[in-house]
This record gives C-alpha cells, structure tokens and sequence, in this order.
C-alpha cells in the first residue's frame, strides 16, 4: 500500500509540474546543471575562448558511456532558436567544418546536415581556412578561421 501511495503521490507532482509534466519527464533526459535540456539531448554553453579543434576536445572529454559529447549539431529551426535564448550576444563554435572536403560541410557526431542556416553569402571561405563554423547570437551562422579563439556549445 506504501508503495501506492507513493506512487500516486509522484505522479501528481508529476502531472502539476509547469514544465511538461509526464511527457516532458519521458521525453528529457537528465541534465546536471549548469547542462541543460531539449528534445532529448543536453546542450552545455562554455564560457572559455579555445579554437575550434580544442573546443571539440574540450566536449569529448565531457562525454560518459553511452552518451559521446561534441560540438552541438542542430537540426532544426526550433532547436537553432533555443540554442540562440542562451547564446546571448555571444559568438559560438558550432560543431559543424568542411576540413575533408572543401565546401561540403559535415557534422563533428556524425549526423546528417539535414539544416542548416548560414548568414545570406556564407559559407565564403573568406580568408584561407574558414573551414569551421560559429553561431551568431542570432540564429546565423559563418565559416570562419578555426584557430581563433571563441567560446562554444557542447551537445551530448
């Protein structure tokens, strides 16, 4: 009967949460602060200036088993747009380069560049070696030299 009731009891708690009750629960993962989460991944933002490569292994090396961390990937506008609510006016490294193959811009995870949202005439490869891409506070992106020094947004 104990277990019942406590049962009964987190659910209810559950179900009058303001943050999505019993499907956001299922849906999210934890994320330990300061991580947060969206759409069953956890985002961290890193107030660190590194380049590009030492920001990918800076999230790496935040990876546990099962659950590998990189620079962010995004796929959609929504998740752009949640990414841009906590960027504030800053710029980020965002996992997405074209170091294998000039012009074709892949993913640090390996998943599908199924979006992307590029500031209109970028990617330009302006100066040699724009093979790495930053976020604007906005929801823009840009190719830019992967040895200056920027803060950046893990995804695990």
């Amino acid at each position: 009967m104990a277990i019942i009731s406590l049962l009964v009891l987190i659910l209810a708690s559950v179900s009058l949460s303001s943050d999505g009750g019993v499907a956001a629960l299922c849906s999210s993962p934890y994320c330990p602060p300061p991580w947060r989460a969206f759409q069953g991944h956890c985002y961290l933002w890193v107030d660190k200036l590194m380049s590009w490569m030492d920001a990918e292994r800076h999230c790496q090396m935040l990876s546990h088993p099962g659950k590998m961390a990189h620079l962010v990937s995004i796929h959609s506008k929504e998740e752009d747009e949640f990414i841009g609510e906590y960027s504030q006016t800053n710029r980020h490294w965002i996992g997405f380069n074209d170091h294998v193959s000039e012009g074709d811009f892949t993913w640090t995870d390996g998943s599908n560049a199924s979006y992307t949202s590029w500031t209109p005439g970028e990617p330009n490869n302006d100066r040699p070696q724009e093979d790495c891409a930053e976020k604007y506070a906005s929801t823009t992106w840009n190719d830019n030299y992967c040895l200056r020094l920027m803060r950046f947004i893990c995804k695990k």
